[in-house]
């Protein structure tokens, strides 16, 4: 869940020079330490970014979900074995004994056997200690100091919002309202944390790479934490997200979170964005930078096209379109869905987005030809056909 900052200059149509100055704010969510301002892209990143797998053929998409309530079936796992990126969320088959990071490994094992070419990123989080990880059976250990505390010496249990995404029961909030908070300022946290996402990509681990949640979004402070600890507590969070992007770029690991640090932006809101998601979309592929764009969940008909269409208008490189929920609790597959316009002919775009008016338009090698009213917040495909 997660919001970023960005400001490019950058042209449209070759014609004139504007600036972007985009925020895109999801939920309730509140952001300390974003990065602003463009840099130069690390060595490596546009690599990673496309990933081997990524085409124009058709509109490139992926899938982040989970089942809360157990495995999933088989038709579940042909569909999502369809996506060429999978996210593997928090809280899969939770009441089954077992870490996540062992039960995801499991999963990721059976999808690279059914798509040997899909990649595979593994979910945590910057704030949540989710107490399904094999990073919480650590932390318990050295309980209670590797934990937030206030003043009082009282652990911080942060309840967690599901959002739209979720379908409920979210099953942690269970234990005493809540999951602990990290404590970023105890170096052996910070180096298990780190460490943690190099775990899970290595081959036993079976991931190709890391989606870190609440990269800048604090938890909710009660009023026994003073301003000064509040905003420690950011600064060794974000010295320790610091530390995993230059970690993972050093050992060319897909990242994805926030800012201009990782490979790929999580947009989880994107689809609620309008043309305020369209503009930061074109400053993140002007950046090289890639993006997982989350369209609405449930969202079907003219609603689902406009989203699909904002995400068409603005799309470079290493960017995926998709999700809606993530995280199911049964094998419904909300978040297992494969819409019958992910097979129709794209090709590469035949240039930038041109804007007139308030009208953006975009042309596809297939024959596809894409507009989005940022006025009416309307958007319109015309397929084309393969060749």
């Amino acid at each position: 869940s997660m919001r970023w900052h960005h400001q490019q200059s950058m042209k449209i149509n070759g014609a004139t020079a504007w600036t972007v100055a985009a925020c895109a704010v999801f939920g309730f969510h509140h952001a300390e330490g974003a990065s602003v301002g463009a840099v130069s892209p690390p060595p490596g990143r546009a690599a990673r970014v496309r990933g081997s797998n990524w085409s124009w053929r058709t509109v490139p998409v992926f899938a982040e979900t989970s089942n809360v309530s157990g495995v999933f079936d088989t038709e579940a796992m042909a569909t999502l074995a369809k996506f060429p990126l999978f996210v593997g969320e928090k809280a899969y088959d939770f009441a089954a004994p077992g870490f996540a990071e062992d039960k995801l490994a499991v999963l990721a094992k059976k999808l690279r056997g059914l798509n040997p070419s899909m990649r595979l990123v593994f979910y945590y989080n910057a704030n949540l200690d989710l107490t399904d990880y094999k990073l919480y059976n650590l932390t318990a250990q050295h309980a209670p100091d590797w934990w937030l505390r206030d003043e009082n010496g009282k652990v911080l249990m942060a309840p967690i919002d599901s959002g739209k995404g979720a379908r409920p029961p979210f099953p942690y909030n269970a234990n005493s309202g809540g999951v602990p908070v990290y404590d970023f300022s105890v170096a052996a946290l910070r180096e298990a944390w780190v460490q943690e996402c190099f775990d899970v990509t290595s081959p036993a681990g079976g991931f190709d790479g890391c989606m870190v949640d609440r990269w800048t979004r604090t938890p909710k402070f009660p009023s026994t934490f003073t301003p000064a600890a509040k905003a420690a507590f950011v600064a060794n969070r974000n010295m320790t997200t610091s530390t995993l992007a230059a970690r993972a770029n050093a050992a060319n690991v897909y990242l994805v979170g926030e800012g201009h640090q990782v490979d790929a932006i999580s947009d989880p809101g994107y689809g609620y964005g309008g043309a305020k998601s369209v503009q930061m979309q074109l400053g993140l592929a002007a950046e090289g930078q890639g993006l997982l764009a989350s369209y609405g969940p449930g969202s079907v008909g003219t609603e689902f096209t406009t989203q699909l269409a904002m995400f068409l208008i603005g799309a470079g490189e290493g960017h995926y379109f998709g999700a809606g929920s993530w995280t199911c609790n049964a094998t419904s597959r909300e978040g297992v869905t494969w819409h019958p316009e992910y097979d129709l002919p794209l090709g590469p775009p035949l240039g930038l987005a041109k804007l007139e008016g308030t009208t953006y338009t975009r042309r596809f090698q297939f024959g596809t030809n894409v507009t989005f009213d940022t006025k009416a917040n309307m958007g319109t495909i015309a397929w084309g056909a393969f060749p």
